[in-house]
């Protein structure tokens, strides 16, 4: 028993220390001009510090509850600041298509995930 619960301490100070990965934009995003702009507003769950698949691609996100689209997995990396005790968002960025190349000690499966990278967001 204090084999398992040592084992699963070690996993989560992996993914809390950033999975470890590699993460690049596909050729197809190397361009930011070719980057289409979209908004959305929606319920949020963050799943920062949770052993999720999202978490495998994105150490600061979540999902985004977006009525005419449905669940939209959320990153916040490239910024700064981060939605803390927002329910209500709204975020504004683009779609990228992140690549997970993990090490041989990292329990994250190589794949990809198409991402909605966040530039900016409103707490409503």
């Amino acid at each position: 028993m204090k084999q398992i619960l040592f084992s699963f301490a070690l996993l989560n100070v992996i993914f809390l220390a950033g999975c470890g990965t590699t993460r690049n934009a596909t050729a197809n995003d190397s361009d930011s001009a070719k980057k289409e702009v979209h908004a959305f507003t929606g319920v949020y769950q963050s799943s920062t510090g949770v052993m999720t698949p999202l978490s495998c691609y994105c150490s600061e996100g979540g999902t985004l509850t977006v009525p005419e689209n449905g669940v939209i997995h959320v990153c916040f990396d490239k910024l700064t600041e981060k939605p803390e005790d927002c329910t209500q968002l709204a975020v504004f960025g683009h779609f990228e298509t992140i690549a997970n190349e993990p090490e041989e000690t990292n329990p994250c499966p190589k794949g990809t995930m198409e991402v909605f990278v966040v530039e900016s967001f409103k707490c409503k």
